[in-house]
């Protein structure tokens, strides 16, 4: 049997003061012209430009970002000395920060580079990332994805040299989510939780990671449902996003991440909602070979049943979000091109049932 040890270098630090233990932490890593990667909403959100110097800042960041977006980024890097990346924001921000990473110090200076080495970074600079979503997990991973929309294809950077050295979490910087972006980042956490325990390269602290996020996801969602503003739930739920991507830095993803791409490439629907559309389906197929983690699951939230666990799962995007794909103009007849789709080398062999285009027909169908 493959003895299955747990892995993850990154520093975490909670904090009620983001900007203090960044200070901080900037000094610990001997940063001292750091590079700041953030959209240009979360550049006004917290007035970035008046906390770092307006020439550092990058704000070539786009959604999902794409070749062209993280050229641009790779391009302002070179226009100064940086010695250090600070990613502030979501996914994206992070996603981009570790393109960065990537080719600072390494002597890469295009995308194109990047996409075809595999060495690796020995010489990255040293990076602290800030989430501001309970979603994403990619401050304490080592990936990062990169669109080609043109050829609607999905990218991904990979190497333990690219986890960031500290990850800072400070749960009011999510307070300024709308709800359906608080709950979209939400599902994405709950994803990431269920793919790293029904996942063929699970061990027993990544699962342990993935139940605590759910616990978390769990009992928290609905205070922000009811309050927007609730902070202590924004922590918890931070918390949990931050857990999950603990698990599944592991594990990878699996089938309901392989099943995602094609909707987000095609019909630009937002990856938290296309990586968790399949859950259900697939709890129902993953199910009898996680039956202990579920009773867990079901024992520390006081539910009956799977069937309550399924419930609660679905109020978090009940009234709020589209969880159909008819309702993202997807068209029946193009449900059996979309499963041919859905297999990406590197997630969806990870699911412990091993599944047919006919299986992912079948989910497709159900949730169409």
């Amino acid at each position: 049997m493959v003895d299955k040890k747990y892995f993850n270098p990154v520093k975490i630090v909670y904090s009620n003061n983001w900007l203090a233990s960044c200070e901080t932490v900037l000094k610990q890593l001997h940063i001292n012209n750091p590079l700041i990667i953030a959209s240009n909403g979360c550049i006004r959100q917290l007035n970035l430009e008046s906390i770092f110097p307006v020439e550092s800042i990058c704000s070539r960041v786009k959604p999902n970002p794409t070749v062209v977006s993280t050229q641009q980024a790779v391009d302002f890097s070179q226009k100064q000395d940086f010695d250090g990346v600070i990613a502030i924001g979501g996914g994206s921000s992070m996603d981009t920060g570790k393109a960065v990473m990537a080719c600072l110090g390494s002597g890469l200076k295009t995308i194109g580079e990047l996409l075809k080495i595999k060495s690796p970074y020995k010489n990255r600079v040293p990076a602290v990332f800030i989430p501001t979503t309970h979603g994403t997990g990619s401050e304490v991973t080592m990936w990062g994805t990169i669109w080609d929309m043109k050829e609607k294809e999905k990218h991904s950077i990979s190497h333990p040299d690219l986890y960031p050295d500290i990850a800072i979490l400070d749960g009011s910087l999510t307070l300024s989510l709308p709800l359906d972006i608080s709950m979209i980042t939400t599902m994405d956490a709950l994803s990431h939780s269920f793919e790293s325990i029904w996942n063929k390269n699970a061990n027993p602290k990544s699962t342990e990671y993935a139940i605590q996020a759910i616990e978390l996801i769990l009992e928290n969602f609905h205070c922000i449902k009811v309050d927007l503003n609730n902070l202590i739930a924004r922590q918890n739920l931070l918390k949990a996003s931050t857990l999950a991507g603990l698990a599944f830095s592991n594990t990878r993803n699996a089938a309901a991440h392989s099943i995602s791409y094609p909707f987000t490439a095609y019909f630009n629907v937002p990856h938290g909602i296309a990586a968790s559309f399949a859950l259900l389906p697939l709890l129902e197929i993953n199910g009898p070979l996680i039956q202990n983690e579920i009773k867990k699951i079901q024992m520390r939230l006081n539910l009956k049943n799977t069937e309550e666990l399924k419930e609660k799962i679905a109020e978090i995007h009940d009234s709020v979000l589209k969880y159909k794909l008819r309702e993202w103009n997807v068209k029946y007849e193009q449900l059996d091109w979309l499963a041919a789709k859905s297999f990406k080398k590197g997630r969806m062999e990870n699911n412990i049932v091993d599944l047919t285009k006919e299986d992912i027909r079948r989910i497709l169908g159900e949730i169409y």
